[in-house]
Formats: structure tokens, C-alpha cells, sequence
């Protein structure tokens, strides 16, 4: 059967989970207590018309992101979400225990788990008619399915402007042949260390195919016993150690053969290997071929590395390499890094192994044939991998909902975390915040998390979590929290809104810093870059007035006169191309505010005024209008907006911060009247993180270019392994003419080239060429002083 393909947003998906009397999960004893609070059907106990309303779990079709304290009932969501979609594993002892309806007599009852499903096509409506037993065909696009009390599941169809009716499932086939399936990736089983060919060509003789270590010890134990076989009488005495040594050795192992089945995926399924190409390697080995078996072994290669495109996904290395080398009758996986250097599997770090089974398992992965919509479901997928090896696994989940290959199905992705790191900054939207009440209040899902600059974050993560300094590949320096807060904001717009990637930013690699004001800035950069030999990318964004000036003019001129930054990586917003942007200041941008239209500014404004200040004191400015504002001399759009509140509400202040958020918070409301100036607001920030972008760009480009000191031992251990014993002056001059000619226009390449001056000096490379080196020893201690000079110095410091 042909595999239906569909394009991610035309397939239905679970859009909330309904959780009640679940363990940690009691009901809703907030919306219980609201003065507000109205019943939905589903809320209501039938036995007693009592009112228990579930705790909803919202999720998006794409990736959702859970995120609690301990025992917050993070993991107990995920299980909730399989046993809705199932049925199964619904069990009494499952029960909330706080719960007033807990017993422990036959009356002992059932958690109950909802799910609500959107944008069901033509033949998902099918179905579920069918499965209600209902003839009549309806046009809706939602329905929600409970299992209450573990009976049949029960549907609930759209009725009404508002209302639901409710149906009994009669024929529960034709409702499991369109819901999702969930799925996990195995994140406990890594690679294994190496494979028998045997096990890849099809033979399954139970010991052949044990571990190496496994089937190394059993020989070892015959080779070392070597007379059990002088004589008949001998081995039947030796007869039970034999057995004992086969017995250890031919024992089951679980670990293994899960390990054996994701090489299975990986080779097989990934590189396309077929099994006729093992068969015939384990010909080529067993007839003494050699270098036939070799052959066909880097023809392996070549295939594996196509297939798996790791430096794409690895961005820690982009000259990773994951190989087979053969020994004896095993394929054994090693590895190759940036270094030249060739490890074997179980040398490397726990997290690049475990991300190599994420990633195997990744493209391995193959949808229903039937074109079903799957859930992965993940509980702390961050085990063992460092920073950065989350951050390539967000880009693998991001790609299993958003697939590039337009071949792949996409899937829902729902997993749970403890690390900051696997919090996706480029879309707030997507996390949910569990917390546990006190006593039987039981997990409620803390509302609006990241829209209060991820304040519930702190608790759920067991710490304080804000932006950290110098955490991403580039770091932007801003003047203040209101440039942080607006930069951020229209960046997760703009991305929304499906604007280039060449007009956003990337939030998961980029680390905006707020120095506090622009005078701070230049300290900051320093700290980020003057005081280590590895320098993180650093930009910077400034404001077009004198304190802006004088930040650049420190930021050119440094400590002891050199730069801190090289000035291309420095935006002033004077530089911006004034003939793509509508500023209200009539002068032009000075400041980030200076891009926010004056219908935005004045509903932010008046926004700002109602959550800040009394009631009687915001109606003051509800007539408030674009123009009432009036720009002084050079005084900008912040200062002119608060100008005009202040003519009508004495005393008025508008903190930047505040009107930062609350500018961000009318774009979220849609206002009317409002398109127009939000059109051009959408404009003008792209042009601005356009011009971030490049500088980026480039900042990126320069920290992933070869280290001086990587380009002076790589010359350094060529000359010397071409003049192990000694050298002319002619070549010695030669050598360093090459590592001059590699270095860059850097600080620390200019005080290098005064070292290559003074050794020239002190080994008298000018005169007599052909001569050779005096004291070639302390020319080899001059050139290892040359590597390590810019590390030394940085210590130094």
C-alpha cells in the first residue's frame, strides 16, 4: 500500500488534553472557584450532577514544550495523553489520592482523560459518524472524545453557535483508524560499540552474535585451557567449566540486542545498505579476502556519511564523521572529529552518543502507512547532552513537526523538561507550565507563562532563569531591557508571520544582553571578549545619540588602544536605511522606539496607563490620539508620547520598559484602525534585523575561521616532520613567511608578527641561506612558543 502524504496544517490534531482524578492531576479547583464558572457537559459527575471541571492542557500542532517542578505531574501529562488516545492502562490505582472521591472499597473509581481534536477533513467526519452510529452526514471540524471511568469512549459534536451534544461510541474500529498514534524515541539505548557481520548479513547463531567482550571471554577461556583437549578423558573432566564458559557467555542480554536493532536502523534503514552487501563482506572474510572486504567497507562509508548528513545536525562539529572499520568478524563504529583524530564509539562523551540514537531513530522513523497523524511523546529527552546537544535536538523535533522533506509526514511533538536549554525562545507560545497546589488542589497549567517574560520559568526550573550572558553562538549587546524586550518580541512575530529568516533573529543562538545603558556597553564587550584567546561573537546595537557616539568611540578605541570590536559588527540606528523605514520623528531613528508608529505608541500608551494606573487616572487618556503628539526639537518618540499623556494627566510618567511590553501587547489584540501602522512597524523591523543579521553573519564566520594558534601548529608540525633533525635558514624562512602569510588583521596576529621578527633576528634567517640552524633544538622551543603565545597571553591578562 502506497504511504498517503499530507501537508502539515490540512491534517487533524489534538488541540488540548482534558485530565481529571489522575494522580497529581485533581480537577480545575481554579475555574471551580471562579464567580464566573460555568459547566461544560463534560465537567459534570453523571452519577451525582456534581461539578468537577478537567484540567485542560492546551497543545499546539506542532511542538509543546512541558516544563514544571519536580513531581508537578509533567510526566503523569504525557501518560494521560496515551491512555486517552488507547483506552488502555486505565487503572483504580491510578487514581488521584487527595481526591474526596479516593476509597478503597469496591466504589473505587476511575481517572477520566479527554482529548480535543481540530481540523478533521471529509473523512475523519466519516468515521466518527460511523463510530456514533449516526447516518447523517455534518459539517464540523472539531469534536472532543472522553473516556470516563475507563467505559467505551464517548464523542461530543459541535451543536449550536456554543453547545455539544453528546454520543456514545457504538463501533470503536472506524474512531482507532483515524486517531493519532503515539510513539517514543528509545533515548536509553546508545549505538553499539560493534556489530557482528554475521547479525547484519541474516545469520542468527545465538553466540556469534553475542558482544565482542561476551564472545572474547568463552575463547579466551578455551585458549587458556588448551589441554581440556589432549585426550578424551581430559575433556569430559573439563566438560563443566566448558559449559559454565558457553552458559556465561550465550546468556540473553537484553541492552545488546536492543542495541543490535538501532545499528539494524541505522545501516539498513538509514544508509540504504542492503543485506546482500553484509552477506557478501562476510564471504569476503571468511575466504581471507582482505582487501576485497576492505572495498567493500569504505563503499560503505562513503554511503553511510551521504545518508546521515551529521554535520548538518551536529553543530558542534562540522567535520564529525561516524564510520566502520572491520576487525576480524565484527564492523566496529569509530569516529573522526575536526582533529583528524579516529576514536572508537565508547571513547566519546555520553551525549554525542545518546544524540547519535535521537538521531538514528530520527531518520529511521517511519509513518502508518495509512497517512495517521503520530504524537511523539518525550519524558526528559536531555539526558546526557550538553548545551549545545539540546539545542540540535530542538532542531530535530522542530523538523519532525515542520518536516523539509516534503516526502516526510509531520508529527505532533510533546516533550517534558527540567533544562533551559531545550526551551525553544523563538516560540514562547509553545510552552506550558504545570505547578502543583497545596493539599488537594492538585497540577493546574500556569496561564500566559512566557508572556511575563517566562516568570513562571523560575519556579518550574527549580532556579532562576533569565537571559544568560555569553551562553549562545553570538551575543547582542542592547542598551537596555526596553531594546531586549522589543527585539525579542518582533522577532517571535516576524517569525510567525513566516518573514525570512534573513529578518528575525534566532533567539536559541543569539543572547540578547542588556548592558543597563549605553555608557555600560564597552565594559561588557570587554568582559564577552578581552580577557580569554576564544572569543565568543559579539555585536552590538546603539542608540544614534552622544551617549551612542561615545560607546562606539570606546568600543574603537579600547584598552591601550586597540578595539574591543571591529566596527563592522557595531549597528548605530542612524545607519539604518531611512529610505525603507516610516519613522514618526521627523529627524529620523535615533532610538529603537523612534520605529514604532504613532498609533501603536498611543495605544500602548493608553494600554500601559490601564494596567498601571488607578482607573479614574487611565480614562483620562482614553481619547488620547496619534495627533496629539508633537515632536520638541530632537526629543524623540518615547519622550514625545509621554509628552502628550502628560498634557492630559498631569504628572504622567511612561517607563520604557512598560511601554515596550505593552507595545507587544497590542500587536497580540488586533486592534482595529490599527493595520496600517502595524504593517509599516512589521516593516521597519525587518530592515533592522536585516542589518543585525549580516553583522551576525559575519561575527559568526570569524570565530569559526581556524584559531591563530591552530594555523601555527598545523605549519609547525608539517616543517618539522619534513625536518625532523635540522633545517637551512632558508627554510626556516620559508616557514615563517607561510604562518605570516595566515594570520588575519587581529589584535593578537599583529603582536605575532613582532615574534616572527624577533626569531628571524635571533637565529640570523637573513644571512647565509643555506646555512643550517645553529641550534635547531631552541628553534623548535621558539616555533612551540609562537603556538601557545596568544593562550599565554590571555592567562596574563
Amino acid at each position: 500500500m502506497s504511504t498517503v502524504r499530507h501537508n502539515p496544517g490540512t491534517r487533524m490534531f489534538i488541540s488540548a488534553v482534558y485530565i481529571r482524578f489522575f494522580r497529581s492531576f485533581n480537577f480545575d479547583y481554579l475555574r471551580k472557584a471562579s464567580d464566573t464558572f460555568k459547566p461544560d457537559p463534560w465537567d459534570i459527575l453523571d452519577s451525582d450532577d456534581l461539578q468537577y471541571p478537567f484540567v485542560k492542557v492546551p497543545l499546539e500542532e506542532g511542538v509543546t514544550t512541558v516544563v514544571g517542578a519536580n513531581e508537578s505531574g509533567k510526566s503523569q501529562l504525557l501518560a494521560a495523553i496515551q491512555r486517552a488516545l488507547t483506552g488502555r492502562h486505565i487503572e483504580r490505582g491510578d487514581f488521584c489520592r487527595y481526591s474526596q472521591f479516593f476509597a478503597v472499597n469496591k466504589a473505587m473509581a476511575y481517572p477520566d482523560f479527554g482529548l480535543r481534536f481540530e481540523r478533521l477533513q471529509p473523512s475523519d467526519r466519516d468515521a466518527v459518524l460511523q463510530a456514533c452510529g449516526k447516518r447523517k452526514s455534518e459539517d464540523f471540524h472539531t469534536i472532543l472524545m472522553f473516556r470516563i471511568g475507563a467505559e467505551q469512549p464517548v464523542i461530543y459534536l459541535p451543536e449550536g453557535s456554543d453547545g455539544w451534544s453528546r454520543h456514545s461510541v457504538e463501533n470503536t474500529e472506524p474512531l482507532e483508524n483515524i486517531l493519532p498514534r503515539s510513539f517514543e524515541i528509545d533515548a536509553r539505548t546508545a549505538l553499539p560499540q560493534s556489530v557482528p557481520v554475521e547479525h547484519l548479513a541474516g545469520r542468527q547463531s545465538a553466540l556469534r552474535i553475542r558482544s565482542r567482550s561476551a564472545r572474547r571471554t568463552f575463547v579466551r577461556t578455551i585458549f587458556d585451557n588448551a589441554d581440556f583437549f589432549t585426550s578424551p578423558e581430559q575433556l569430559a573432566v573439563a566438560g563443566p567449566s566448558l559449559t559454565s564458559a558457553f552458559s556465561t557467555a550465550n546468556q540473553p542480554d537484553d541492552d545488546h540486542d536492543k542495541q543490535l536493532a538501532l545499528a539494524d536502523q541505522l545501516l539498513l534503514n538509514v544508509a540504504k545498505i542492503d543485506r546482500t552487501a553484509f552477506q557478501e563482506l562476510l564471504t569476503a572474510v571468511e575466504e581471507g579476502k582482505e582487501g576485497f572486504a576492505n572495498g567493500i567497507v569504505e563503499r560503505m562509508n562513503r554511503q553511510l556519511a551521504q545518508s546521515l548528513n551529521f554535520p548538518k545536525w551536529w553543530t558542534q562539529d562540522n567535520q564529525f564523521q561516524l564510520q566502520m572499520t572491520l576487525r576480524d568478524q565484527d564492523l566496529v563504529f569509530t569516529i573522526k572529529d575536526r582533529t583528524g583524530t579516529e576514536y572508537s564509539a565508547n571513547e566519546r562523551s555520553h551525549g554525542l552518543k545518546y544524540f547519535l540514537s535521537y538521531f538514528i531513530q530520527y531518520l529511521a522513523h517511519e509513518p502508518p502507512a495509512s497517512g495517521q497523524r503520530e504524537v511523539l511523546l518525550m519524558d526528559e529527552p536531555d539526558a546526557y547532552l550538553s548545551g549545545s546537544g539540546q539545542q540540535d535536538l530542538l532542531r530535530i523535533f522542530e523538523d519532525f513537526a515542520y518536516p523539509a522533506d516534503t516526502d516526510r509526514l509531520s508529527c505532533q511533538v510533546v516533550y517534558v523538561t527540567h533544562s533551559p536549554f531545550l526551551i525553544d525562545k523563538n516560540h514562547g507560545e509553545r510552552i506550558r507550565v504545570l505547578e502543583k497546589g497545596e493539599g488537594d488542589e492538585g497540577t493546574r497549567v500556569v496561564r500566559n507563562a512566557s508572556r511575563n517574560h517566562y516568570e513562571p520559568l523560575r519556579s518550574a526550573f527549580g532556579s532562576f532563569v533569565g537571559e544568560t550572558t555569553f551562553i549562545g553562538n553570538c551575543n547582542l549587546m542592547c542598551e537596555g531591557m526596553s531594546d531586549q524586550i522589543l527585539l525579542a518580541g518582533m522577532s517571535t512575530r516576524l517569525r510567525r508571520l513566516k518573514a525570512s529568516s534573513l529578518e528575525h533573529l534566532d533567539l536559541n543562538t543569539t543572547t540578547l544582553v542588556p548592558a543597563g545603558s549605553a555608557p555600560h556597553v564597552p565594559y561588557l564587550v570587554y568582559l564577552a571578549r578581552g580577557r580569554d584567546v576564544d572569543k565568543p561573537a559579539v555585536i552590538v546595537l546603539l542608540d544614534a545619540d552622544r551617549s551612542g557616539d561615545d560607546a562606539r568611540k570606546k568600543l574603537r578605541r579600547g584598552p591601550s588602544g586597540k578595539p574591543l570590536i571591529d566596527d563592522a559588527f557595531v549597528l548605530q540606528l542612524n545607519q539604518l536605511p531611512a529610505q525603507h523605514l516610516t519613522s514618526p520623528r521627523p529627524q529620523g531613528v535615533v532610538a529603537i522606539e523612534d520605529l514604532i508608529p504613532l498609533p501603536v505608541g498611543v495605544a500602548a500608551v493608553k494600554q500601559y496607563a490601564r494596567a498601571f494606573l488607578p482607573p479614574d487616572d487611565a480614562k483620562k487618556l482614553d481619547d488620547l490620539q496619534a495627533d496629539d503628539v508633537a515632536f520638541d526639537g530632537d526629543e524623540g518618540t518615547h519622550d514625545a508620547l509621554q509628552r502628550a499623556a502628560a498634557r492630559k494627566l498631569d504628572g504622567f510618567h511612561l517607563d520604557k520598559v512598560g511601554l515596550a511590553r505593552n507595545i507587544l501587547d497590542v500587536l497580540t489584540h488586533d486592534e482595529d484602525g490599527l493595520a496600517e501602522a502595524v504593517a509599516a512597524l512589521d516593516t521597519n523591523f525587518r530592515v533592522l534585523f536585516r542589518e543585525l543579521g549580516n553583522r551576525q553573519r559575519k561575527a559568526l564566520r570569524e570565530i569559526t575561521t581556524e584559531r591563530t594558534t591552530s594555523k601555527i601548529k598545523r605549519l609547525r608540525s608539517s616543517f618539522l616532520l619534513d625536518h625532523p633533525a635540522g633545517a637551512t635558514r632558508e627554510q626556516a624562512t620559508v616557514l615563517l613567511e607561510d604562518i605570516d602569510a595566515s594570520l588575519d588583521n587581529s589584535v593578537d596576529a599583529d603582536d605575532l608578527r613582532g615574534q616572527l621578527l624577533a626569531v628571524r633576528r635571533t637565529f640570523a634567517l637573513d644571512e647565509e641561506p643555506r646555512d643550517p640552524i645553529e641550534d635547531f633544538a631552541a628553534f623548535q622551543e621558539a616555533l612551540q612558543k609562537l603556538a601557545y603565545r596568544p593562550v599565554n597571553a590571555a592567562q596574563e591578562q
